[in-house]
């Protein structure tokens, strides 16, 4: 392949991907804030540390992605647009390596060319290049430019080539899981596309090193992974349901113009069609090649094959999608060179490169056009609360309770970047106990029907009375651990909301539902909700020993409430099927009241 050609090729390539994913910057910081707020707060020692030791990760063991987040940081601080465009810039390179690494195994230029374009502007995996979090482009890098300095080595068995292979592979090694398996790609590189005569004692030298990292490498995957976020939250298992799993991955693979998981029977069809082509060609030429490009798919897969289809998003097709492009990559060039006339196979490769660029940008522009306004929505609650408070009083906790489109992760990072680490952050969906007034001051946000919150200042020095010592125990294996209430004062108009912890000692039989009730002195109910714990998300025969089951309840109280401040509020839970309340284990009543609350005109 000509230097010339090599070098427009590679411009070409880079730009089609920092055209194609320009529309990218509209999308902004989401989830993945954690990365945001250790690289703000702590020294490089701490940080390094946090990275390092594996005790401290749950997500994988991927200490060069906290490298490369800390050098973002540093340059860019909180501009997304920063952060945004190193992911780009790093698509880029990886489409550009694949089209060296395909130049140089298939001996095609026009071919590695194709195949760089197609992996460029792809749309199946734009999730992974928008979200700053995502470590797939970083890994990616690594992992295919390992595989093009082993290619060089291979030409030249110069040393200093398998070194810089091997420090390569280190990095894509500490960058993600799923290249444990380059070395296995490497031996398959040297064995099928440069035909080495396998001679064990070269084969030691060139391997080992690489190979003596598996067992403490697997080791330390094994500690992370098996107390990990993902494996804890989804679950992983090994067993037949893994080839179920992978068919929607191989779908997309198939036909890598869709971003979301296939659903219709079209794909499925379409797929096994392609499947017995692919296979039937691969057997009748006794292709190599083709085994390789289907190994390589599977293998940068496969690690996700063990967990549910819940788990299951396009994002993760990231490196394999290359071998799609490849694919087609080599379709395109086999029709042209069937058609044979240059001017008419240079005008045909013109028109399906144009088709694929302008169809997968659009495509691209869609999924980008929809994130952001996702995400537009995520930042709407807290841009309401900014503008409201330009800033708060040091040790201030703003508690969301069920937020509908903010997850309590993106308002933590939200108040990071806006006001620092003088205010704490939690909500109802992070599963953590409350402490409302252990803080130099506190808001509570609950939402109206339109999702705009709703603020509630916490009441300091409240002076209500509870009629029994908490925790108290149920005569089912329940148990009321805390009562907090924001405030004794309610506002016509606005609700009181109460915050409870509950707890099962063991496995609670019964899905049982709960009353919070707002009553007047002569027992009248003027706020109340009766339901099934978390609004249903949680109902009780699904708690666990020991489990802590955070509850927050708004009770809205009507604009022509009695004004009065002889209130009080009764908690407690009943059989449903019965409608008999659940009594205290030692019998001494069944519902914890509260007093007294007081409801006032607003002002």
């Amino acid at each position: 392949m000509r230097k010339k050609f090599a070098l427009l090729s590679a411009l070409a390539i880079g730009a089609a991907a920092l055209v194609t994913y320009q529309p990218g910057f509209k999308v902004g910081f989401f989830n993945g804030w954690w990365y945001l707020e250790w690289a703000g707060t702590m020294d490089l020692p701490r940080y390094l540390i946090q990275f390092f030791d594996p005790r401290n990760v749950t997500q994988g063991y991927r200490p060069v992605q906290g490298l490369y987040v800390f050098v973002q940081y540093l340059l860019f601080r909180f501009n997304f647009d920063g952060f945004y465009l190193t992911h780009m810039l790093l698509h880029a390179a990886n489409s550009i390596l694949l089209f060296l690494i395909v130049a140089r195994l298939g001996k095609r230029g026009r071919l590695a060319l194709i195949a760089g374009l197609v992996y460029a502007v792809s749309p199946v995996y734009s999730l992974a290049v928008f979200w700053h979090a995502v470590v797939d482009p970083l890994s990616t890098f690594f992992y295919l430019l390992t595989i093009l300095l082993w290619t060089v080595y291979q030409e030249t068995l110069r040393a200093r080539h398998w070194t810089m292979t091997f420090v390569a592979y280190l990095f894509a090694l500490f960058s993600k899981e799923v290249a444990a398996f380059l070395p296995f790609v490497l031996f398959l590189v040297e064995r099928w596309f440069y035909h080495r005569k396998p001679d064990w004692r070269i084969l030691a030298r060139q391997y080992a090193p690489l190979l003596v990292l598996y067992l403490p490498y697997t080791l330390l995957e094994l500690n992370v992974q098996t107390r990990g976020e993902f494996v804890g939250q989804f679950g992983f298992t090994i067993g037949p349901h893994m080839l179920t799993n992978l068919m929607p991955y191989l779908a997309v693979l198939a036909f890598p113009w869709t971003a979301e998981m296939p659903g219709e029977a079209a794909y499925y069809i379409w797929l096994a069609i392609a499947a017995l082509v692919y296979l039937g060609v691969m057997l009748y030429k006794r292709s190599t090649t083709l085994l390789f490009l289907a190994m390589v798919a599977l293998l940068n897969i496969v690690l996700l094959l063990g967990f549910p289809l819940d788990y299951f998003n396009t994002r993760y097709l990231y490196t394999s999608t290359m071998v799609s492009a490849v694919l087609i990559a080599a379709v395109s060039e086999l029709a042209l060179r069937t058609l044979g006339q240059r001017r008419v196979a240079a005008l045909l490769a013109s028109a399906i490169v144009a088709v694929i660029v302008v169809a997968s940008s659009a495509r691209v522009a869609d999924a980008a056009a929809g994130l952001a306004e996702f995400t537009r929505q995520i930042r709407v609650p807290f841009r309401d609360i900014s503008r409201q408070h330009p800033t708060f009083p040091d040790d201030t906790l703003l508690y969301f309770v069920y937020s509908p489109n903010t997850r309590v992760w993106d308002y933590q990072g939200l108040s990071f970047v806006r006001y620092g680490t003088g205010v704490k952050v939690d909500g109802t969906d992070s599963g953590n106990r409350a402490n409302l007034r252990g803080h130099n001051a506190a808001f509570v946000y609950y939402f109206d029907p339109t999702g705009r919150p709703i603020e509630l200042p916490v009441e300091k020095e409240i002076k209500t009375r509870v009629s029994v010592a908490l925790p108290v125990s149920y005569a089912a294996p329940i148990t009321l651990d805390s009562v907090q209430v924001v405030s004794a004062t309610i506002q016509r108009g606005k609700a009181l909301v109460v915050l409870l912890d509950w707890s099962a000692s063991a496995t609670v039989d019964k899905d049982y539902a709960l009353f919070v009730h707002l009553v007047d002195r002569n027992g009248e109910n003027i706020a109340g909700y009766d339901g099934p714990p978390k609004r249903g998300e949680s109902p009780t025969t699904t708690w666990r020993r020991g489990q802590l089951i955070v509850e927050a309840v708004v009770l809205p109280v009507a604009s022509d409430a009695p004004l009065g401040d002889n209130y009080r509020l009764e908690v407690g839970m009943y059989d449903p099927a019965t409608m008999q309340r659940l009594s205290f284990s030692n019998g001494a009543g069944d519902v914890v009241v509260i007093q007294p609350f007081a409801v006032v005109a607003e002002p």
